[in-house]
């Protein structure tokens, strides 16, 4: 694990640097000035809404495993995101579909394999806002002072992430509708490997199937629905802190924050998306046309709302199934293959 947080603390302290270059402190502090504090509360519960959204999501992806509630959904989402804020590499995705499969008493590499439908769920809504975002607004042209988007770089994240969901979506129903022949192939690319060793993962792997289906094809409309809720919620968060800053910008600046920091956020980092998510945020707003401090005191702002939410929210429901730190760390993840 040591080499996942390495390799994100790299690429966490580039970003910081370049943060720090592009928004120096004293004048993020002087712009803190600008903060309407009321729009705090108001935001805050906007953000925790985007969760119950992706709770409710999380039913209907979980349908074909098992008809889980809400509530649990809801303390496992939360005590996931609380493993992002302090593992490496997005386990916190695992550690949740941990929690979730040992409270509920399902599969968890099924219930894993919802978590991994999810996420590409995900990424196919906010490529949609981002092409939303292309074909409606005025964007600047050319490189921005202070920040370091461009349009064209928008219009080529968004042909990559296209590649990399549509691609990921291909394997997944892949062993979906092929589910034998995909096995066969894992078996064949598995056989160097001593026989106990990949016998236990063709076994994960084919738990795993069980989570990609969607039962009923209602189900996905109500899937897209909600990733649809959960996004345009976040971009009205991302919005709200904005306007708290006294900048006047439309609704779709904060879609285009988000789609930045969605695909920002799939790039290696530190725990809590440290530097990877300040640089994204400040140098949205800065090519949106602020100047830096308030880019910078921008993202600061916006990260602490989100790593706070999550945090408490995550350690509650934490303390409510009494689970120790044990599964945020390297005891709950040895049982994910379960």
């Amino acid at each position: 694990m040591w080499k996942h947080y390495l390799v994100g603390l790299l690429v966490s302290v580039a970003a910081v640097y370049l943060f720090f270059r592009a928004a120096p402190p004293s004048q993020m502090l002087s712009s803190l000035d600008q903060l309407n504090l009321w729009w705090l509360a108001p935001a805050t519960a906007v953000y925790i809404l985007s969760y119950c959204f992706r709770a409710i999501r999380w039913h209907f992806l979980m349908r074909p495993v098992a008809l889980v509630k809400f509530k649990p959904l809801f303390s496992a989402l939360m005590i996931g995101f609380l493993g992002n804020n302090i593992l490496p590499a997005h386990l916190g995705e695992v550690v949740r579909a941990i929690v979730l499969g040992s409270s509920e008493r399902v599969s968890k590499s099924a219930t894993l394999a919802t978590v991994v439908l999810e996420r590409v769920y995900d990424g196919l809504t906010v490529l949609f806002m981002l092409f939303i975002v292309l074909l409606f607004v005025d964007l600047p042209v050319g490189q921005v002072k202070g920040s370091l988007i461009t349009t064209q770089n928008l219009h080529t994240a968004g042909w990559l992430g296209l590649a990399l969901f549509a691609g990921l979506l291909i394997v997944l129903q892949a062993f979906r509708w092929q589910r034998a022949a995909s096995l066969k192939i894992m078996a064949w690319i598995m056989k160097p490997l001593p026989q106990r060793f990949s016998t236990k993962i063709l076994d994960g792997c084919d738990a795993f199937c069980d989570g990609l289906a969607v039962a009923r094809a209602r189900d996905l409309v109500w899937i897209g629905f909600y990733s649809l809720c959960t996004w345009g919620v976040l971009a009205l968060w991302a919005w709200m802190f904005i306007l708290a800053f006294g900048i006047q910008l439309g609704f779709m600046a904060g879609v285009l924050m988000e789609v930045v920091l969605a695909l920002a956020l799939l790039i290696p980092a530190a725990p809590a998306f440290v530097g990877t998510f300040h640089l994204a945020a400040a140098a949205t707003l800065a090519f949106m046309g602020a100047n830096p401090g308030v880019a910078g005191s921008y993202a600061m702002v916006l990260w602490l709302n989100h790593f706070v939410s999550t945090t408490l929210l995550g350690l509650y429901y934490l303390w409510r199934l009494g689970l120790g730190w044990g599964a945020l760390t390297g005891k709950a993840l040895q049982d994910k293959a379960g």
